[in-house]
């Protein structure tokens, strides 16, 4: 699978591969792939879960980690934080987890009026706020 590097500047930077692994600087696994996050029997498909990293001095455990994916132009890793020790939360940015609505607001932002797409559709070409999402695919929720 393709990876995505977020390098902030400092001492770390920290890698992430989706359904495969987190990790930071210096080969430290922050965990690996566990499934979608959610509770009570419903899938939350908008979470990456990661766990079994490498063991913490300050919990004893191992790391964790969360991806929380949204709508973006290209498969970018937008951010990282530590929230708590050892427990790690990036921020993905992927194509696949816009939607039409977010399309929509996101043209109505720019100024321009919404594009209608139907299932139908299918190929149709979606006209884009912004030259970097041009020939960004429209991907249903229910469909990732």
């Amino acid at each position: 699978g393709q990876c995505f590097s977020w390098a902030p500047g400092g001492e770390f930077s920290y890698e992430l591969c989706p359904f495969d692994k987190a990790t930071q600087s210096g080969g430290t696994t922050l965990g690996t792939w566990k499934g979608f996050g959610g509770n009570d029997g419903n899938t939350d498909y908008s979470v990456f879960e990661f766990g079994g990293g490498a063991h913490c001095w300050a919990t004893g455990s191992g790391r964790t980690a969360v991806a929380h994916v949204q709508c973006a132009a290209d498969n970018t890793v937008v951010s990282v934080d530590e929230p708590s020790v050892c427990h790690y939360v990036f921020v993905f940015g992927t194509p696949a987890a816009c939607t039409q609505a977010l399309v929509n607001e996101a043209r109505a932002e720019a100024s321009l009026p919404p594009v209608e797409h139907s299932k139908e559709d299918g190929d149709a070409e979606v006209g884009t706020p912004t030259a970097e999402l041009d020939g960004m695919e429209i991907v249903e929720r229910d469909e990732l």
